[in-house]
């Protein structure tokens, strides 16, 4: 059995955050304990949130950084590129005519949504080409043949396919993981649904009208992000979580988190916590019971029938390196090794 950790390298999807204590520290902790373990991981990067940022920063907005934040995630991610990490593209369009007013990001919030992108402008398929040169032009700086080949739609929202799938394909961008079965949004910022999406398919070749269905052309390639239905509770088994999703009290709670719980009563809340929903395999947020509970499952189900499993993670998620360095050990021990979603395409198409 083959594993892959992946993580998204970005903000919060409001634009909030800060780079240093939700991206570089963080990664750095993260990346520390897979090089322990000589384990390469898939990063991906949000790369308009970083042209942005450099955009102000390079016009003399320092953004209340007393450090460059620009050339700490360059280094950050030329380093990792080094060591063999992979470095895939990560697109949240509402970053597309952002601006820093006062003390802030202003986003176009009505722009979520990869799959039903529209701008002034732009279109779909310019929006991957500059994400894919940018990447490649940084990257090649230290590695001269890296080419960018995978995409992760922000928020997951690569529906509709249709028009994201051509795109890729004029590009060069070879394969998403977008997609995780039993998936399912339909409110004002995130809107897909991945409820018949099989979980015993680890990979295969998308339908150019719809990547979650199989297809008979060999172009774009869907690695999913595995996930099962869970109680809501059980990820979030933390007095602090439980307490900003009942009260909302946390400040960095993401947007679509703050969309399903408010105007809701405290009973509603409570209700919403116990009920189920398909949790993507979280290698920041879960306990060691529930990374055991998704061993299990595939040990009694899947074996026989998919050899890969894509787990992903946030580093503005990483509070400490416990979950990380649990699912490493259980892995371990059960024989699954470590793969890139680059190397999971390769051995694909052999």
């Amino acid at each position: 059995m083959k594993l892959i950790l992946t993580f998204d390298y970005e903000l919060f999807g409001d634009g909030t955050g800060d780079v240093f204590d939700q991206m570089i520290e963080p990664t750095k902790a993260i990346l520390d304990v897979c090089e322990q373990q000589d384990i390469k991981t898939t990063i991906f990067f949000e790369v308009l949130e970083y042209l942005k940022i450099k955009e102000e920063w390079e016009n003399g907005n320092k953004m209340g950084y007393n450090k460059n934040p620009v050339q700490a995630i360059d280094n950050q991610i030329q380093r990792a590129a080094v060591f063999g990490h992979d470095i895939q593209l990560h697109l949240h369009p509402q970053w597309v005519g952002a601006s820093w007013q006062e003390d802030s990001w202003k986003l176009n919030l009505e722009n979520w949504r990869l799959g039903d992108f529209s701008y002034p402008g732009y279109t779909i398929e310019k929006l991957l080409k500059e994400g894919k040169n940018a990447i490649e032009k940084l990257v090649q700086k230290v590695v001269p043949d890296y080419q960018c080949t995978i995409l992760r739609a922000g928020g997951y929202n690569i529906m509709p396919s249709r028009e994201v799938y051509e795109a890729m394909k004029n590009v060069g961008l070879q394969a998403d993981s977008s997609v995780y079965p039993g998936g399912y949004e339909h409110g004002s910022l995130s809107r897909y649904d991945y409820r018949e999406v099989p979980l015993i398919k680890g990979i295969w070749w998308g339908a150019r009208e719809d990547l979650r269905n199989e297809g008979n052309t060999k172009e774009i390639m869907e690695i999913p992000v595995f996930a099962l239905p869970q109680r809501r509770i059980h990820k979030l088994f933390n007095i602090d979580k439980i307490k900003f999703l009942i009260f909302e009290k946390e400040q960095n709670i993401s947007s679509v988190s703050r969309e399903k719980i408010q105007k809701r009563s405290l009973g509603q809340k409570l209700e919403f916590l116990l009920g189920k929903e398909a949790f993507t395999w979280d290698f920041c947020l879960f306990s060691t019971h529930l990374h055991k509970a998704f061993f299990r499952y595939i040990e009694h189900n899947l074996l026989q029938e998919r050899k890969i499993f894509v787990i992903i993670g946030h580093p503005k998620s990483y509070k400490s390196d416990r979950s990380l360095k649990a699912l490493i050990s259980l892995a371990l021990e059960r024989k699954f090794s470590f793969i890139t979603l680059k190397e999971a395409y390769e051995n694909f198409v052999r």
